[in-house]
């Protein structure tokens, strides 16, 4: 069997024979390239960073103790913020805003946008999210970006308020409402005093008024927290959509909240002996304070092990859920205790004449109706200040770059690439074409492929003398070039 090798100082001979070939194609493998990068349009990159803060509070108790909890929740907390900087309600502004509709008035797809356009890598170890933007000049890289952050920043902020602003909707209404209330009953207690000719009531009606007042107080202020915590519950569950259990499910938080509402039920049974000041209502107040901030603490615990993520804004809402949950429970367990001392307090006033009865209860009405629109007007305030104080757990460490030169398409590297890419193909043509070319060319190939001897051979004279005159152009040139080289 015969056995063929290839001769490494014959290729390079090939090789330095079609040098021009090798030249030829390598530059047209340039000059593609160089067409390419003048027709392909500059992409510039713009960044910021964002910290991402770690909540505390919600959970920490628990995940503190676990070893490498704490990264592994904060690269949680970052996958989650980076999937809510990239969602349609953040995306989608932006695109109408910097980009162009086509002749049919259509934008740039979410998807494509996304998937081109925008990055978020979260820096190891760190609370560092590095958000990067592409455009097609500067400007508008610059542009994207910054409107991104705003947008992801506004986007948590309106999530993370929903709830706050639900209540505070809810108490402007009531506010209004408790406004003509109390307008009405100051105007039926002025009529009732003009008829009867009361200028100052008798000191029997104004010991019986001041208890009845007292427990009046707390049953308008019971009704505000009720029907407050109702619809801060309604507006919770409609965000959640039933992601969460109710706080009967958790046995701990039932057994608190049935405490709570037996020590809220004692208080109002001094409040109908006492005055605040007694021993006994300072003891039962300062117990109420522990069970709640017991409380507090469970509901933190319990959210924390049913969110399904890290989410600090889900764990929120869930917590604010089992809260709403449990000041409802302790509502209505304090409103069944006052309905009783209602009763007693009724037939108290019964046994009083009929125009003293009259004007208890135009007394009552006017105070009720004032208790409950300060304590509206109050919550209002409150809701307010709770509303822009929220916060969202994002810092901007760095404002969006204004990017110099363009990341795409790298001139030096695609030249280079494409000058090494035709050296390569034009040296695999030259080599592929002479050692697959089956044409006699040397004395030896006959002797070797035909058997035959060689007795003489006659030189081609017009090729022995073109190859002497491109060897004394070549010598000449490169003389001139040394020549100028060297002067």
């Amino acid at each position: 069997m015969e056995e063929n090798s290839i001769d490494l100082r014959e290729l390079f001979a090939i090789l330095a024979k079609n040098v021009r070939k090798i030249g030829v194609i390598t530059i047209t493998f340039i000059i593609i390239s160089g067409i390419y990068l003048f027709i392909t349009p500059r992409v510039y990159e713009s960044d910021s960073l964002l910290r991402i803060k770690q909540p505390q509070g919600l959970g920490s108790s628990l995940l503190d103790a676990v070893p490498g909890a704490n990264t592994q929740v904060t690269a949680q907390l970052m996958s989650t913020y980076a999937e809510i900087l990239k969602s349609r309600s953040v995306i989608e502004p932006i695109i109408q805003i910097t980009e162009e509709a086509d002749d049919e008035g259509r934008y740039p797809s979410y998807d494509g946008y996304i998937k081109n356009r925008v990055s978020t890598t979260p820096f190891k170890n760190t609370e560092i999210l590095k958000v990067t933007v592409n455009a097609e000049t500067p400007e508008a890289a610059q542009q994207a970006n910054q409107l991104l952050v705003d947008g992801f920043l506004s986007r948590l902020t309106e999530l993370t308020r929903a709830e706050q602003r639900s209540t505070k909707e809810f108490i402007a209404e009531r506010v209004g409402e408790a406004k003509k209330e109390l307008t009405l009953a100051e105007q039926n207690l002025q009529e009732y005093k003009e008829v009867h000719k009361i200028l100052d009531p008798t000191e029997n009606i104004k010991v019986v008024a001041d208890k009845i007042t007292m427990v009046d107080k707390v049953a308008a202020e019971n009704e505000v927290n009720r029907a407050t915590a109702a619809a801060k519950l309604a507006s919770i569950n409609s965000q959640l959509a039933g992601a969460a259990q109710a706080t009967a499910d958790s046995t701990t938080i039932k057994n608190i909240n049935a405490k709570l509402a037996e020590l809220e039920m004692a208080r109002i049974e001094y409040l109908n002996k006492y005055t605040e000041k007694h021993p006994k209502m300072q003891e039962v107040e300062q117990e109420i304070a522990g069970v709640k901030s017991q409380l507090a603490t469970e509901i933190q615990k319990v959210a924390a092990l049913q969110a399904p993520s890290d989410n600090p804004v889900h764990q929120g809402l869930i917590a604010g859920k089992f809260q709403s949950e449990a000041e409802l429970a302790v509502a209505d367990a304090k409103q069944s205790a006052l309905a009783n001392i209602e009763t007693s307090n009724n037939e108290i006033i019964k046994k009083l004449p009929e125009m003293e009865q009259g004007y208890l209860r135009v007394a009552r009405e006017a105070d009720v109706a004032q208790e409950i629109y300060i304590m509206l007007a109050k919550r209002l305030e409150e809701a307010k200040v709770a509303e822009v104080m929220v916060s969202n757990e994002v810092q901007v460490v760095d404002t969006a770059t204004l990017p110099e030169n363009p990341v795409k398409p790298r001139k030096a590297l695609t030249l280079a690439l494409a000058a090494l890419l035709g050296l390569m193909a034009g040296s695999g043509f030259v080599l592929a074409h002479e050692l697959f070319n089956r044409k006699l060319k040397t004395a030896d190939d006959i002797e070797h492929f035909l058997g035959l001897p060689v007795i003489g051979s006659v030189p081609d004279f017009a090729s022995v003398e073109k190859a002497a005159q491109d060897s004394q152009k070549e010598q000449g040139l490169w003389s001139k070039l040394w020549g100028w080289l060297t002067k």
